[in-house]
C-alpha cells in the first residue's frame, strides 16, 4: 500500500473530471494524483452511495492516505467519505463547496431541475447552468467552451446527482470533529455558493482555514488555474 497522501480531486455537478485539467499536469508533478469520473454515473441516488464508490476506487488504487480536494458536489462527497472512513483522511479541501444541508428553496430548486432534466435533456440544464458557474465577468466564449464541453453528460447521471445532492445531510461535525487540516477554497464573485456562509463555515474549528480566489466564481480551476495551483500545492505540503 501507498504510504504517501495521495491528492484526490473530486468534480463537482454538470461537469466531468476534465475540469480539473488546467491544473492536473502541475499537481501531478508534485505528488501522486487522482481524479476519479462521476458524471456518467446513473445508478447512485445518496451522497453516501458516491462516497462508496470512490472508497472502492482508492482501495484499488492502494491509496490508503489521501488529501481529498472535493469541488462543490465533490465537496459533498469528500465530507461522506471523511465521516465514513476517517483514519484515512490527511487533509480535506471543499473547493467552492459547503458542509451545509440544502435549506427547503435549494431543494425546491433542485426539484424543479430534476423535472427539467426529466422532460428535456441534459442541454438545457447545461446551457442555464454553467454561466452561472463561473464569475459574471467571464469571457462569453470561454464560457461557451465549457457548454460545448459538457453538454453531452447524460440527463439520467445529472438527475442521480441532483437526487444525491438534495438529500444530503448538514455535515458540519466532519468539520467541527476533523484533526487534520482543512481549507476552504472561495470564490469572491461565486453564484452557486454563498461567501459569506462558507466563510463562516472556519468558526467551526482551529484546523480550518480559507483561501479566497477574488477573480473566480464557481470554478476557479478554470478561471484562475495558476492561483487554484499554488493553493492547493501550498496545502498538500502542509499535510
Amino acid at each position: 500500500m501507498s504510504q504517501s497522501p495521495v491528492i484526490c480531486l473530486i468534480h463537482g455537478h454538470g461537469v466531468d473530471a476534465s475540469i480539473w485539467d488546467s491544473i492536473y499536469a502541475d499537481l501531478a508533478l508534485e505528488t501522486r494524483v487522482v481524479k476519479p469520473d462521476f458524471a456518467y454515473l446513473t445508478n447512485h441516488r445518496t451522497i453516501e452511495a458516491y462516497a462508496e464508490d470512490l472508497y472502492a476506487q482508492l482501495q484499488t488504487a492502494q491509496v490508503n492516505q489521501v488529501v481529498l480536494v472535493g469541488h462543490s458536489m465533490g465537496g459533498y462527497i469528500a465530507l461522506a467519505l471523511a465521516e465514513q472512513h476517517p483514519d484515512m483522511i490527511h487533509g480535506l479541501v471543499l473547493y467552492h463547496s459547503t458542509a451545509l444541508a440544502d435549506d427547503d428553496n435549494r431543494k425546491e430548486v433542485r426539484r424543479q431541475a430534476i423535472k427539467d432534466l426529466n422532460a428535456n435533456g441534459s442541454a438545457p440544464f447545461i446551457r442555464k447552468q454553467l454561466p452561472k458557474m463561473v464569475a459574471p465577468d467571464y469571457p462569453v466564449d470561454k464560457t461557451q467552451q465549457l457548454i460545448d464541453r459538457f453538454i453531452k453528460l447524460p440527463a439520467d447521471a445529472l438527475i442521480a446527482g441532483m437526487a444525491a445532492m438534495a438529500a444530503r445531510p448538514d455535515r458540519t461535525h466532519v468539520l467541527r470533529e476533523a484533526t487534520y487540516p482543512i481549507l476552504l477554497v472561495l470564490g469572491r464573485n461565486d453564484q452557486i455558493i454563498d461567501y459569506d456562509k462558507a466563510a463562516e463555515l472556519a468558526n467551526l474549528s482551529d484546523y480550518i482555514r480559507i483561501e479566497t480566489i477574488e477573480e473566480a466564481g464557481h470554478l476557479s480551476m478554470v478561471e484562475q488555474p495558476g492561483e487554484s495551483f499554488q493553493i492547493l500545492k501550498a496545502f498538500g505540503t502542509l499535510c
